[in-house]
C-alpha cells in the first residue's frame, strides 16, 4: 500500500460491518480496502454483494461507488474487477500495487478456500516470515480433511517442514517431512526427512531407521549427497560477502576496524533475525 499520508476515504462510520469471509468488522473504507489487500489470496467470490454495498452508501458516503459496484454485481463481473475499481475509486493503491494484486486474484480464482491460505502460507515462507508460515498452514490443516485432499495435505506438511528447517528446528523439520511422506510416498519428502535425521541423531540410530523402514539405498545415498554437496558448497550470500570483507580487516592488520565492522554486521544481523521471526 502507498506509504504517503491522505486523508480518511469517505465516512468513520459508527456501526461496524461484519467481512464474514476474513472474520473482521469495518468501520471505513480505509479498513475495506486494507483488508482486500493483504488478504487477496484468500478473497471468495462472495465476499462483495449489495449488503457490502448498501454498507458503503449509507454508511461510508461512498454512494457513487457503492452504485457502480452493485451495477457490477448485477452484470456478474468477477471478484477482481470488482477488487480492483475499488482500489482505483479511492486511489489507496497505486497501479504497481493494484496490479500486482489483480494478478493474485485471477491466479487464485479457481482455488478452494484451503488451496488459497496454503498460498499466503507459501508466500510468508519465500518472504522467510517462517513463524508466519507455519501458523498459516497449521490453520489449513486444522480446517482441511486429510482423506479428501491428500496431495494438497501432504504438501502443506512438507512446507512446515521446509520453515522448521530454515529455522534449523531440524527435529521439527524432521517430524513433518515424515508425516509427509507417509500420506504420499513423496521422493522430495523422504529425502529432507533422511537429511534431517541424519543431521540430529546418532549415526548408529539414523542407520537402524533406514534399515527397519525398508528405505530405498538410492534415497540414503542422496541424503548423504545433498549433505555433502552442502558442506562442500561456497557458500555465496550477503552474509557471506559482509564476513569476506570483515575478515580482510583482519588479515591486513586493522584490528580496530575489523572489531567495529564485526559489531555493526552483527547488529545487522541480528535486527534481520528478529525480523524474520516476528
Amino acid at each position: 500500500m502507498a506509504s504517503e499520508m491522505y486523508l480518511c476515504l469517505g465516512a468513520l462510520s459508527t456501526t461496524p460491518y461484519f467481512l464474514s469471509g476474513l472474520g473482521v468488522n469495518i468501520y471505513s473504507m480505509d479498513e475495506l480496502c486494507y483488508y482486500l489487500c493483504v488478504n487477496a489470496y484468500i478473497l471468495d467470490n462472495d465476499l462483495i454483494d449489495v449488503r457490502l454495498c448498501d454498507y458503503m452508501r449509507d454508511n461510508l458516503e461512498m454512494a457513487p461507488l457503492a452504485a457502480k459496484l452493485r451495477k457490477m454485481i448485477k452484470e456478474g463481473k468477477t471478484l477482481g474487477e470488482m477488487v480492483t475499481t475499488i482500489l482505483i475509486d479511492t486511489k489507496y493503491c497505486n497501479d504497481e500495487e493494484i496490479s500486482r494484486i489483480k494478478q493474485i486474484l485471477v491466479d487464485n480464482a479457481s482455488l478452494s478456500f484451503a488451496a488459497k491460505r496454503k498460498v499466503r502460507g507459501d508466500n510468508l515462507l519465500c518472504a522467510n516470515k517462517y513463524p508466519r508460515a507455519i501458523e498459516e498452514y497449521q490453520y489449513v490443516l486444522s480446517v482441511l480433511n486429510k482423506e479428501e485432499e491428500p496431495e494438497l495435505y501432504s504438501s502443506i506438511l512438507h512446507n512446515v517442514g521446509c520453515a522448521y528447517a530454515l529455522m534449523f528446528l531440524l527435529d521439527k523439520a524432521a517430524e513433518y517431512f515424515k508425516q509427509a511422506y507417509d500420506i504420499d510416498e513423496s521422493r522430495e519428502s523422504l529425502v529432507l526427512y533422511l537429511v534431517c535425521l541424519r543431521l540430529t541423531a546418532k549415526k548408529e540410530e539414523y542407520d537402524r531407521i533406514v534399515v527397519k523402514n525398508g528405505y530405498d539405498e538410492r534415497i540414503a545415498l542422496e541424503a548423504v549427497r545433498i549433505m555433502t554437496s552442502a558442506r562442500e558448497a561456497e557458500i555465496d550470500t550477503p552474509y557471506a560477502d559482509a564476513m569476506n570483507d570483515i575478515l580482510e580487516l583482519r588479515d591486513s592488520g586493522r584490528v580496530s576496524e575489523f572489531y567495529a565492522a564485526l559489531d555493526v554486521a552483527l547488529e545487522e544481523w541480528k535486527q534481520e533475525y528478529r525480523r524474520t521471526m516476528s
